[in-house]
């Protein structure tokens, strides 16, 4: 039985990449700065603990880059802004999809915009907002602050036939705003 994992090293032979519970800051090309954060398991429980520091209601972002259900390429905007109850039922829910496969990205953002997470096709969590509050719970969590993260290069993302009912199922969830995928949505 083969395992089924989002983002790989494919030298020698392709394998499922795992970061090491590790979080760098850095600066953005913006000016700011942000946290990349890169859990070896639970991205989505991660992402649960740090919506604790921001400010809801939130906007949540699907980004589908690589369709393989119904779905077009885009990106899909819940219709509302959510409370935080219902973000993390929406990561619960779809943890095993958002986990394993790699054809999409996904944003959650503060009403106001300020703060923001994306959990992207590399199986990075990238933080933008309350950076010294974060800190606390990624040390809580066992991740160990490193100077930089380093992606594997060459690497691969997976997309598994299994999960496309997830695909048709996370489509269902919210009656989704479609918008088209940006350049930097594919990178």
């Amino acid at each position: 039985m083969t395992t089924e994992y989002k983002f790989g090293n494919p030298e020698p032979e392709d394998r499922e990449w795992v970061y090491g519970n590790l979080w760098a800051a850095e600066e953005t090309t913006g000016g700011g700065r942000r946290l990349v954060i890169a859990p070896s398991r639970g991205q989505t429980d991660i992402l649960a603990a740090l919506l604790k520091d921001m400010t809801g209601p939130f906007w949540v972002l699907y980004v589908l880059v690589v369709p393989r259900g119904r779905g077009e390429p885009g990106r899909y905007q819940s219709p509302e802004p959510q409370a935080e109850s219902n973000v993390r039922t929406f990561l619960n829910d779809f943890s095993g999809f958002l986990e394993k496969d790699g054809r999409h990205n996904v944003w959650i953002a503060s009403e106001s915009g300020a703060e923001m997470l994306i959990y992207d096709r590399h199986n990075a969590i990238y933080a933008y907002g309350p950076l010294n509050a974060w800190r606390p719970a990624l040390s809580a969590n066992g991740f160990s602050e490193v100077p930089d993260i380093r992606f594997p290069s060459p690497h691969s993302h997976h997309y598994h036939q299994s999960l496309d009912p997830e695909e048709d199922r996370l489509f269902n969830y919210w009656d989704w705003h479609h918008t088209p995928l940006k350049e930097a949505d594919e990178e």
